[in-house]
């Protein structure tokens, strides 16, 4: 795949095939990965990788906080202005791609559940870093989120970036024995798209070059 054609082309997937993934496949998404940009080359990320049993017991996991209302270790700021506008757009689009009405309850919550539970991907990649590190090295940890993504689509691959994965900390360091010093990021589902998940056909919008670029010199030359 060029290059120009996985960036334009890369999605959100938020449901996947019933499909394993290789170890062999994912070790060459993650050498792909780190080429990418670190600051005085300090390759800031740290990466675990979660499938089968224990990927699935993590999701259960937090399905079970979320449904008990245990607060999450991250507190996000509310968006508003234009971000809120661009939220509640591709909320909508979701919703709409899913069939699910806006005074339909029970289904919010099941496809809230989902991204707590990975959507169901055969594996989840998580990124971490020290705390040692202060937060500019999550620049770093950004661009290595990126080169994963685009590096998946070279195998059929698809992938989703959440933040969900990292809301329950506890359970993480319960399943996956986190170190201490290591602070969760964010998470990567990882996997085949399932075809037929009609949310997986959902592209976002982008913004017109003259809305968030300023140019400076001979730029109309």
């Amino acid at each position: 795949m060029e290059l120009r054609e996985a960036i334009l082309q890369r999605k959100s997937i938020r449901g996947f095939l019933d499909k394993s993934v290789s170890r062999d496949t994912l070790e060459e998404v993650l050498k792909l990965a780190q080429r990418a940009v670190s600051a005085v080359n300090s390759q800031p990320w740290l990466v675990h990788v979660v499938t089968g049993e224990t990927l699935q017991k993590l999701g259960a996991d937090n399905v079970a906080r979320l449904r008990r209302g245990e607060p999450t270790v991250t507190s996000e700021v509310p968006l508003s202005g234009v971000y809120r506008q661009r939220q509640v757009v591709v909320g909508k689009q979701l919703f709409a791609a899913m069939n699910i009405q806006r005074e339909d309850r029970e289904k919010r919550n099941a496809w809230t559940e989902r991204g707590y539970r990975f959507f169901d991907a055969p594996a989840m990649i998580l990124v971490c870093m020290e705390k040692s590190l202060s937060d500019a090295y999550r620049f770093d940890l950004g661009c290595f989120v990126q080169n994963l993504c685009i590096a998946a689509m070279e195998y059929g691959l698809g992938t989703c970036v959440e933040y969900q994965a990292v809301y329950y900390e506890n359970g993480l360091r319960e399943y996956l024995a986190l170190p201490e010093e290591q602070i969760p990021v964010v998470g990567i589902a990882i996997g085949h798209p399932d075809p037929d998940f009609p949310a997986n056909d959902v592209v976002t919008e982008r913004e017109a070059l003259e809305n968030f670029v300023c140019w400076y010199g001979d730029e109309k030359k």
